[in-house]
């Protein structure tokens, strides 16, 4: 059993001192993967195919940067190396490796979510761990990959989903400050991620 409690705690602290850096790094790789135009309906000729290329760009780019993200909250977490920007882009040389992964995992849950919503969750959660794994073990090949996030979720699913619904207050508290919460919110989250990672990878 995961203790959420500990979790939450132990990523407050370990955030300690590391709160610039860590809205910094969260912003960025948020704001280039999540870069969209709200348009209405009838701009759609007019911006549509805007829109279309900024998606196609976050798609290629998300597996990298996400690879980078879960080095940078390792790296806060473990406190083995200095977080750094840099970590964000260090996993370029394996650049085409994060994209399978990214692609078979986002293709995997979206035909889970087209059939019912909760088999999307079911498989979101079971390769929840893939890119923590890419970051930790580069030379690993993307099935190997997937097999190992999908063993290591065995029996945690819940522990995991029901850590992610303890935020959801946090979450509100972002939104109704106008997203200005939302820049502390996402750093404690991501960083209660690792935590449950390294739990229960050590298991």
């Amino acid at each position: 059993m995961i203790d959420r409690g500990e979790i939450k705690y132990n990523s407050r602290e370990q955030l300690r001192g590391n709160w610039g850096i860590a809205i910094a790094a969260t912003f960025l790789v948020s704001f280039l993967l999540g870069l969209q135009f709200n348009y209405r309906s009838n701009d759609v000729l007019n911006f549509g195919f805007i829109s279309f290329s900024i998606n196609i760009v976050s798609l290629l780019f998300t597996g990298v940067l996400t690879t980078g993200l879960c080095r940078f909250l390792l790296n806060i977490v473990t406190k083995v190396k200095r977080p750094g920007f840099e970590d964000l882009f260090y996993y370029f040389k394996i650049y085409v490796k994060t994209l399978g992964l990214n692609l078979i995992i986002t293709i995997a849950v979206g035909i889970g979510t087209m059939l019912f919503v909760i088999p999307g969750i079911i498989i979101a959660l079971t390769f929840s761990q893939a890119f923590y794994i890419l970051a930790k073990n580069p030379e690993k090949s993307i099935g190997e990959v997937l097999g190992q996030s999908a063993s290591m979720m065995n029996g945690y699913k819940m522990d995991l989903f029901m850590l992610e619904l303890s935020f959801i207050g946090w979450w509100f508290v972002g939104i109704i400050t106008l997203g200005i919460g939302l820049l502390w919110v996402a750093p404690y989250v991501k960083v209660a991620e690792t935590n449950f990672h390294l739990q229960i990878a050590n298991r």
